[in-house]
């Protein structure tokens, strides 16, 4: 056998399959072989940080019969794309700029896609403040992807909620976009804390905490995850008049309670604990997100969370620099890093 090594050194695939990095074959020991093999093993000069991490498969096509997903593989089977879906929303509020930022500066992905219905989103579509200061990065930029997805009216000839239409679309379409892609999917408003690689060693990584229900903001995961395909499924039971029921109730009922193996299960890392996320809006002093590896801030959600006089709550890059709860000193943390790696470039 003859291994082949091929260096990527920070290198996109501009195709959106992910580089392997190695190949085991066998292939009879010719001398263009040879000669191929003498050439590439320049690779040895890079040191590993500059090498992606090694794979022995085709990752892009993987069947995870008896897949380990408590020592995961050896190596990266997730490709490092970020999605994100937005529906109906044209203007990024601070939260999102703040969220999209951190999670480019901590994750460093290849691509992000931004899987939207607005038209034309990045000649006109997306638009306000905070929009324009993400055209002002040029490295976040020129990594995006804007694809093209319609807001589902039904699935499997069941429509969706009259009123809940928009947020069991986007449940129905993360999951439609892990399979057909993999990587990482975070909601608008998950603030990543810390790089995220070592849950790309697992067939799919989600949070779900102990006797709670599945966390779905935060999704890891190769495209052939069979968790994923289960989960869509399990949608021909879908209840138009439950909030949470298919994203989150159903898939741990009818299929990680009895095949928990399917999943790498992540227990409040992804800080889907919506009592804990609250905390970070109400509790001065708080510091046990500093745990997390990231945080859903369910800024939608917070309906009992008031400043003093009772206006509506709104986020800006000024009044975040003297907010006394954890998310403030969460906001300037990733602002002050921010800074830091402009001033550098």
């Amino acid at each position: 056998m003859v291994l082949v090594y091929y260096h990527h050194a920070q290198q996109r695939c501009r195709s959106g399959k992910l580089p392997l990095s190695i190949r085991l074959r066998k292939k009879p020991l010719f001398a263009s072989t040879i000669l191929l093999t003498f050439a590439l093993s320049a690779v040895f000069l890079f040191s590993s940080s500059d090498i992606h991490p090694q794979f022995v498969e085709d990752v892009d096509e993987m069947d995870f019969d008896d897949f380990n997903n408590e020592t995961g593989a050896s190596s990266y089977i997730v490709p490092n794309i970020i999605h994100y879906v937005r529906f109906n929303m044209t203007e990024y509020s601070f939260v999102d700029y703040l969220c999209l930022r951190a999670a480019f500066l901590r994750q460093r992905p290849d691509f992000v896609y931004i899987h939207t219905d607005v038209p034309h989103p990045g000649n006109g579509g997306f638009r306000g403040k905070y929009w324009d200061m993400i055209k002002m990065n040029k490295k976040l930029m020129s990594s995006i992807r804007f694809l093209r997805i319609e807001l589902a009216s039904e699935i499997f000839g069941q429509p969706l909620s009259r009123d809940w239409r928009v947020y069991h679309g986007s449940d129905i379409a993360r999951i439609r976009t892990m399979m057909k892609y993999g990587g990482i999917y975070l909601d608008n408003d998950v603030l990543v804390l810390q790089n995220l690689d070592k849950y790309r060693r697992f067939e799919i990584s989600m949070n779900w905490d102990e006797g709670d229900t599945l966390g779905s903001q935060v999704i890891v995961a190769h495209k052939n995850a069979r968790f994923l395909s289960r989960w869509l499924d399990s949608y021909h039971d879908y209840r138009a008049d439950i909030w949470y029921y298919n994203a989150g109730d159903l898939p741990v009922k009818a299929i990680l309670n009895v095949h928990p193996e399917i999943l790498h299960r992540v227990k409040g890392e992804f800080g889907a604990d919506s009592k804990k996320s609250l905390k970070h809006f109400t509790e001065e002093g708080y510091e046990g997100w500093r745990k997390n590896d990231a945080i859903h801030l369910l800024v939608n959600h917070l309906y009992s969370v008031k400043p003093q006089d009772f206006k509506p709550l709104v986020f800006d890059e000024e009044m975040i620099q003297t907010y006394k709860f954890p998310f403030g000193q969460m906001a300037r943390e990733v602002l002050a890093a921010l800074n830091e790696t402009e001033s550098t470039l």
